[in-house]
């Protein structure tokens, strides 16, 4: 089958969830004997024409421009681009800037990755809320098929007449890391806990860092504080001696050092389905504290600890279990990635559900 991905900034991963997924999953189509492309933005950082047999074709993003605007420019240009093609099959990734030119997706090969429930997020109030809503309900009904990454989205989306399959992401199992890293960044290197993630209110961000500063517990809080929210919280807490602030982590072996080294991982993430941040985290054996909702509890299968609140956190933080039990919840977490969110599983499981439309 000739393939096409759409929805992403592309590939090499430099961005988040989508991005990391196509990187994996999609060499592992071209090993299978499919040709691959992938739509990336033109400013990229990477200007690769290939990456492990995949193509990549590079589109005008003037994102840094127009904003918001830009997204749904290149959205347009992507697909225009694609309809031009002889691709089998168009792999949508999401529908929060795309799904407003879902008159031009080809129906009939079009899969759409519904991604998280867009319009409940916190920073998506009134008429874009409402514009998400009906993006979600036009992406439904003119794609072929619908994945859901999580089981709960699944059941959400029965609502629509289109056929839904369940796909989640994947993590790799990460078995060792560069504590030294660590030092080299001037972070610490033990008796910590961490939060990765985009600052923004449904990931809970504020609870978290009200929590660490209840606890006492020195905070690595790792994200972009440059937003207008984000500055707003950086200003509320820059004074909390035990919260630190390192701003964007890019490099993966650092990032995987802070997880595995970390006394507890904070979650937020309160909207949408199964978030690759939390896989990762878990890849690296890391002890989790989790927001409580069904997307969260149905990932960690009943480990590491759900909170509802920053006081339940701060609890938390303060009876965190002893080494033996974090050794041994790591190993259940990276056991439980191997099982259910391995990648080459997730390619061959997208693979059966390309060919369940052709």
């Amino acid at each position: 089958m000739k393939i096409a991905v759409l929805g992403s900034r592309g590939i090499p991963n430099r961005y988040g969830g989508f991005e990391e997924m196509a990187e994996r999953v999609c060499p592992l189509w071209v090993k299978a004997g499919h040709e691959v492309t992938v739509y990336t933005v033109s400013d990229h950082p990477e200007k690769l024409r290939a990456l492990d047999g995949v193509q990549i074709t590079h589109i005008f993003n003037p994102e840094k421009t127009l904003g918001l605007a830009g997204q749904f420019i290149y959205d347009y240009h992507c697909i225009r681009d694609a309809r031009k093609k002889d691709f089998d099959l168009i792999l949508q990734l999401g529908y929060t800037t795309s799904g407003i030119w879902s008159f031009l997706w080809p129906r009939e090969k079009t899969i759409t990755n519904m991604d998280g429930l867009e319009h409940q997020r916190a920073k998506y109030k009134g008429p874009l809320a409402n514009f998400l809503r009906w993006s979600e309900r036009r992406a439904a009904k003119r794609s072929k098929l619908l994945v859901a990454d999580n089981p709960m989205i699944a059941d959400y989306l029965k609502k629509y007449k289109t056929p839904c399959t369940t796909i989640a992401y994947g993590a790799a199992v990460v078995e060792s890391s560069n504590k030294q890293l660590l030092a080299e960044q001037n972070l610490p290197t033990e008796n910590f806990i961490l939060h990765i993630g985009r600052v923004q209110p449904d990931n809970h961000v504020k609870e978290i860092l009200q929590a660490a500063k209840q606890s006492g517990i020195t905070l690595i809080a790792v994200g972009d504080y440059s937003t207008p929210y984000g500055k707003k919280l950086h200003k509320e807490f820059q004074d909390c001696e035990n919260i630190i602030f390192p701003g964007t982590i890019y490099e993966k072996e650092v990032v995987n050092a802070l997880r595995m080294h970390c006394d507890a991982y904070l979650h937020g993430h309160s909207a949408g389905g199964t978030n690759p941040a939390l896989l990762e985290a878990m890849g690296c054996g890391a002890f989790v504290l989790a927001h409580s909702n069904p997307f969260n509890a149905s990932v960690l299968g009943g480990l590491g600890g759900l909170w509802s609140s920053e006081e339940e956190l701060a609890m938390m933080l303060q009876n965190l279990p002893d080494k033996a039990v974090k050794e041994e919840q790591g190993k259940l977490a990276q056991e439980r990635i191997k099982e259910h969110f391995n990648w080459p599983k997730i390619a061959q499981q997208y693979l059966q559900a390309f060919a369940s439309i052709k």
